[in-house]
């Protein structure tokens, strides 16, 4: 006599849940690690310079022509790192937006609100636009966008068209270079804003 068997069911393997990317971790990294190197780091520093130094051809020794010497080097930074990492990291934008601001209120107090005003339409509109079409600007674009008033003041709006057009430009370069099935692809603003906001200081 056969002692009666249970049946035993095979044990299911539970799949294993899928980690979301965070947005944060970019942010987290060291910014040691989001440097250039190499040929990157010496267009640069090379580029920054000759900024630094048109900025005093053009504007002597002047409060505006220090507002260059720093906004302009920093928005090629932030360019490269952006181009390269999709990311603007706040250890460069904060300190940077607030030796500009120093800057504006020593040198031209009575426009400092006129900058304060221009950097706070263009960081909220991009703020904005980011929360109605997510995935298309980030905090750091609207952080970018903030340096960029506070630096240009009425400028603001030529930089912000010529920043739009080179992405356009850039977005139907690549259209046109790699098909439809591109246009999903996120192309980084960050390089684009840095070109914008020093052609509009350097012609201002």
């Amino acid at each position: 006599m056969t002692s009666p068997t249970l049946p035993v069911s095979e044990p299911t393997t539970q799949p294993e849940p899928v980690s979301e990317p965070d947005p944060a971790a970019g942010e987290a990294r060291p910014l040691a690690e989001l440097l250039p190197t190499g040929n990157l780091l010496v267009f640069v520093v090379v580029t920054g310079v000759a900024l630094i130094v048109a900025s005093f051809v053009s504007y002597g020794l002047s409060g505006k022509a220090l507002v260059g010497a720093v906004f302009c080097p920093t928005l090629v930074l932030l360019g490269a790192i952006d181009a390269k990492h999709r990311l603007l990291p706040n250890a460069i934008i904060l300190p940077a937006s607030l030796a500009v601001g120093l800057i504006v209120a020593a040198s031209s107090p009575g426009s400092f609100l006129t900058h304060l005003a221009a950097g706070a339409a263009l960081g909220g509109f991009f703020f904005i636009f980011g929360t109605i079409f997510p995935g298309s600007l980030g905090m750091g674009d609207a952080k970018l966008g903030f340096l960029i008033g506070l630096a240009l003041g009425w400028q603001t709006f030529g930089a912000a068209l010529l920043a739009f057009a080179g992405l356009l430009v850039a977005a139907l370069y690549v259209l046109a270079t790699r098909g439809v099935s591109a246009r999903k692809d996120a192309i980084p603003f960050g390089p684009f804003l840095a070109f914008g906001g020093i052609v509009a200081f350097l012609l201002s």
